[in-house]
């Protein structure tokens, strides 16, 4: 202002040795330094860089009594991976066999993995088992959680698209587990940030995903009975609600609203149009359907020697 001439009768007293900082004014305006989005420009292989993150406590408790989520990403493909868990402490463990079975499945190496710090991505026994393995722990600084970007925003979107997919289907938010791993599931096969025109799920296994099988969150279902678990009149389907995708035996999960409690079948028709529990009808409206069998063995290529010894049919516990 006094270089511009905009006053006149203006001191402005010299800075002590020759300082330019000003105290007052760091003390009263200083803000956080932004965060450069290309500050680590290295690029990792497949599974080399893991981050990861836990959200919750979540406001209501899954079906299976969880009231976190754990999610890990690969820095390479976007690809990522969810846990829900009922105490924070079980990450640990989840990591550790996540970890495992990447470098055994998949016979890469992990050797690099970035979190928060926080104290359950850093007990004894994880930091014991980062040793062991060769892996280099990278943490942020405390109250910077845009340092760890990458795992803050597969949250961010994992619980944005989950939401979604509850209120469409007009869930309660006890579902919110079984929303959140099918929006995992679906953001693997969406288009990867990583590189262009591809899916996480192509990066990773080399195969482009099938979405054939792929139905909308929360639809009506019916489940086929097996013949020797009925009777000669008995209603042939159960009516339930489509939960998402089992990835180990590669059948659907559906929740039996009678029964309360979710179902796995291979054996499944939907409605897409009905959403909801009042949506659901009787049984005696489902004994004429004509079930197809749904092939979901070209879905997903499993990892090197994964076997498959889970029969898809019958009732399961829920997500954790």
């Amino acid at each position: 202002m006094v270089t511009s001439h905009m006053i006149k009768d203006a001191h402005i007293p010299s800075k002590p040795n020759g300082s330019s900082v000003c105290r007052g004014c760091q003390e009263g305006k200083m803000v956080q330094k932004p965060f450069p989005s290309n500050r680590d420009k290295r690029t990792y292989n497949t599974f080399e860089m893991l981050h990861f993150d836990i959200c919750g406590p979540m406001e209501e408790k899954s079906l299976g009594g969880s009231k976190y989520l754990l999610l890990i990403v690969d820095e390479a493909s976007g690809c990522m991976k969810g846990f829900c868990l009922h105490s924070k402490s079980e990450s640990e463990e989840c990591i550790k066999k996540y970890i495992t079975m990447i470098q055994t499945q998949f016979n890469k190496k992990v050797k690099f993995v970035r979190h928060d710090g926080a104290r359950e991505f850093a007990t004894n026994s994880l930091q014991d088992f980062y040793e062991v393995e060769g892996i280099e722990q990278q943490t942020t600084v405390p109250y910077a959680h845009q340092a760890n970007g990458t795992a803050e925003r597969a949250i961010r979107t994992i619980v944005t698209i989950g939401r979604s997919m509850l209120h469409h289907a007009k869930l309660d938010k006890c579902f919110w587990a079984e929303a959140a791993m099918t929006a995992v599931y679906v953001k693997n096969r969406l288009p990867s940030p990583k590189i262009p025109h591809k899916t996480p799920f192509e990066i990773v296994y080399s195969s482009k995903p099938s979405v054939k099988h792929m139905r909308v969150f929360g639809c009506q279902a019916y489940i086929l009975t097996p013949k020797e678990k009925r009777l000669k009149w008995d209603p042939k389907a159960r009516a339930g609600l489509f939960l998402g995708y089992e990835e180990v035996s590669k059948a659907y999960r559906v929740y039996d609203i009678e029964a309360r409690q979710v179902m796995i079948s291979r054996d499944v028709n939907f409605d897409e149009s009905a959403f909801g529990m009042s949506m659901m009808i009787s049984d005696d409206d489902v004994d004429g359907l004509d079930f197809e069998s749904i092939d979901l063995d070209d879905e997903e290529p499993r990892p090197r020697h994964f076997k498959q010894n889970r029969k898809a049919q019958g009732p399961t516990q829920s997500r954790q």
